[in-house]
């Protein structure tokens, strides 16, 4: 009985998380990710994904799910008179989550490694609606004496902030390591930091 495609493509989305976290997005031989996913065919990846970003994107589609999923809970919990420092937390707190699992710490992992990406924030097919929401919400949220070029650079800068925050603390946890700040206050912090920014005048 031939094997469920399914199975197929989940194990190259779960070896190529696990690798491109490790040993980079762009360092990763394509024929490594085959074998560790335990493929016999060598197009396998190809025929599944047509290359290394279709692998990419469905990969970041996968962590993505359950992030989305958290910040709509969050953003609607807020209604219509939201706070920046809730908008905030709704971008941090769904990703910080991810740290809990290694596949979650992974997946933050590899998002550290796409930060020249991050000044697309704004264009909706490259960001989650749910985080664009967020970003858009953040910028009406500055000082209307900055340019938008400058309200947009930092909602560029505080992505990557969080994600170079969250990124640091996801390898210390898979080195099996304990960072002196835990938990709450390490999340709290970063929210008050990336709160500050955006609001410096």
């Amino acid at each position: 009985m031939p094997r469920d495609a399914t199975d197929t493509r989940q194990q190259l989305i779960d070896a190529g998380r696990r690798l491109f976290a490790r040993n980079g997005v762009y360092q990763t031989p394509l024929k490594q990710i085959v074998e560790d996913a335990g493929q016999k065919n060598s197009s396998a990846l190809h025929y599944h994904f047509g290359g290394r970003g279709g692998l990419l994107a469905a990969i970041l589609e996968s962590g993505n799910a359950q992030v989305e999923a958290d910040r709509k809970e969050m953003l609607d919990s807020f209604g219509d008179r939201v706070t920046l420092n809730e908008l905030v937390q709704a971008v941090t707190y769904p990703l910080a989550r991810q740290i809990k699992t290694v596949e979650g710490r992974e997946f933050i992992i590899i998002i550290g490694q796409l930060q020249d990406k991050f000044n697309l924030w704004d264009v909706a097919s490259e960001t989650p609606p749910q985080a664009r929401r967020a970003f858009v919400a953040i910028t009406d949220h500055m000082s209307s004496d900055l340019e938008i070029a400058t309200r947009r650079e930092r909602v560029e800068l505080f992505l990557g902030l969080v994600v170079s925050s969250l990124g640091s603390r996801a390898r210390q946890r898979q080195r099996g390591e304990e960072p002196p700040l835990h938990g709450s206050d390490f999340i709290e912090n970063l929210v008050t930091m990336s709160v500050g920014a955006l609001l410096a005048r």
